[in-house]
């Protein structure tokens, strides 16, 4: 496998020291730097962080030196994270230690997942059928959303010309990705989780309308699932068979299953305009993983319109870790690039030996490996990548 990347957050570099932590992923055979490029909020525990051991990162920020004059007039626009002016620019440091023979650079980019700018822009969040908005998520049908991704990695691959670019959430999020103090006391069923995270916002109704699909329908058909749910005294599944047979559970309602099927158009055309916008010379890798159909990813349609797909089997054990890659190559052909993403967190991964027999069981079909992440877990659980590559 050529390529062999560790995933990164840039404090994690500025508390560890570059030198240090480079000379850390080194010793394993890392030979690339996914850096986070453009991230979200979160509660993060950091043990691989030897001074921030509790680290809550400012929300929907990017992590480079933004170029303000680039996004003069733009409805959705980038903020600059507050640590890049006070610790410094670390997707510049990378790029420069790489062009002095360092470890290849690759920007980690969280594309429509953002809360501040949910919050700022309403107008361009995803909405369930009942109209409520998801504040957690642009939609990939607003042309203000995809402006502000496009524009985004059109900036950084221009000036900074990573060698890769690896795109998270260019798609439709789901309900239950995740926010603070969620509670249900419904007790919900996947179909109906599913069906909150279907968006019909305005840009999705009217982008499925002019493409001849019936949006109203469908929406008023997931209000009426979602009503009835409501009002049951206890969950009863209206079908059985999903989510194993994915959209066409839903196929004895045509309007709704028409409407599910049209969601990846959305998507897979982001995922070309983010293509043809980026520069030339940087590959663009979708982030993907099983189940992302629920979100309207294509994979194979996806794949095509980009360099290949960093597939996560995070939770994968390794015993299906083949059968699940030899899938993900089949659907995006011979020639496109794919690297399995692997994470190190216990208990998910039992150890040592449980990591080597994932990644060895990935190799036939990858062309190189993903792991997850430099601060997050202790520094001495990065032995297991060296010994995983050792075989």
């Amino acid at each position: 496998m050529t390529q062999v990347s560790i995933w990164a957050y840039p404090w994690d570099l500025h508390d560890i020291g570059v030198d240090a932590a480079m000379d850390r992923v080194a010793a394993q055979g890392v030979n690339t730097v996914s850096l986070a490029t453009s991230y979200h909020a979160g509660r993060f525990l950091q043990p691989g962080n030897p001074r921030r051991r509790v680290w809550f990162p400012q929300d929907g920020t990017v992590y480079y030196a933004l170029d303000e004059a680039r996004w003069q007039g733009a409805e959705i626009r980038p903020l600059q994270a507050d640590i890049v002016a006070s610790e410094g620019d670390y997707l510049a440091d990378l790029c420069a230690r790489r062009d002095a023979g360092g470890p290849a650079v690759s920007c980690w980019t969280v594309c429509l997942h953002n809360t501040r700018l949910g919050m700022a822009h309403p107008g361009h969040v995803m909405r369930s059928a009942h109209g409520d908005p998801h504040s957690y998520a642009l939609c990939p049908s607003s042309p203000a959303a995809r402006a502000y991704v496009t524009g985004m990695v059109a900036e950084v691959t221009e000036r900074y010309r990573p060698d890769r670019i690896e795109l998270e959430s260019p798609d439709f999020m789901g309900f239950d990705h995740g926010f603070h103090h969620e509670k249900d006391g419904l007790g919900l069923l996947e179909e109906e989780t599913f069906l909150l995270g279907v968006c019909f916002c305005d840009h999705c109704t009217a982008r499925a309308g002019a493409a001849g699909v019936p949006a109203r329908a469908a929406r008023e058909a997931v209000r009426g699932l979602l009503d009835a749910a409501f009002a049951r005294e206890l969950p009863e599944p209206q079908f059985p068979d999903f989510p194993e047979r994915g959209i066409d559970a839903f196929d004895s309602l045509p309007d709704l299953h028409a409407y599910l099927r049209w969601r990846t158009e959305p998507v897979t055309s982001l995922i070309a305009e983010i293509r043809a916008a980026a520069h030339p010379e940087t590959a663009v890798l979708l982030i993907d993983a099983e189940g992302s159909w629920g979100g309207g990813v294509d994979t194979a349609a996806a794949a095509a319109e980009c360099d290949g797909l960093l597939y996560c089997v995070y939770f994968t054990p390794a015993e299906q870790v083949g059968a699940v890659l030899a899938q993900a190559r089949d659907a995006i052909g011979p020639d496109k690039t794919l690297i399995a993403g692997f994470q190190l967190f216990h208990p998910e991964v039992a150890g040592a030996g449980d990591l080597r027999a994932r990644v060895a069981a990935a190799e036939p079909f990858v062309d190189g490996v993903n792991f997850y992440n430099l601060g997050l877990v202790p520094p001495a659980r990065l032995d297991w990548i060296g010994a995983a590559l050792a075989g």
